[in-house]
């Protein structure tokens, strides 16, 4: 056997494998885009309680304050691909804010049978004044509109 005759093999297993590659990855299609106050016609929150870990030092989080995050809801009601999109004030509120969110499950709704999976964002609030203007206007900067599957 020459050696192109025995790179012929070679070649054909390569392709078989990126060609299987490429329609593993184009088979899981990007989840449905949910706005944060629709949220709750596709997956409804199971937990009783939140859970979240807060560092024994960290910077502002005991300033009042609030953290935009993203996720994707899974069909099982569990959240994955979890980012921080805003955060104020700046500081360590985000770690926290994202602890709360891997913490979170859902049911679906009557309306999601399927268990489709959703890209979607809550605000988490902290420290809030006990006024409510005043904590109106906090949480007011971490409100976000038209996050895409683009910004995960």
């Amino acid at each position: 056997m020459t050696i192109p005759n025995l790179l012929r093999p070679l070649a054909a297993v390569l392709l078989a494998c990126c060609s299987a590659s490429l329609l593993a990855q184009n088979t899981e299609t990007a989840p449905r885009v949910v706005p944060s106050e629709k949220l709750d016609a596709w997956w409804a929150m199971a937990n009783t309680s939140l859970h979240a870990d807060v560092p024994n030092l960290g910077r502002n989080v005991d300033a009042p304050g609030c953290a935009t995050v993203s996720f994707v809801i899974e069909p099982d009601g569990r959240t994955s691909t979890i980012k921080v999109q805003r955060v104020e004030p700046e500081g360590d509120l985000g770690r926290v804010a994202t602890s709360v969110a891997s913490n979170l499950h859902f049911i679906p709704t009557a309306f999601n049978a399927g268990r489709m999976r959703v890209f979607s964002w809550l605000i988490f609030p902290f420290n809030l004044p006990a006024d409510k203007a005043a904590a109106s206007a906090v949480m007011q900067r971490c409100y976000m509109t038209d996050l895409t599957w683009k910004d995960h």
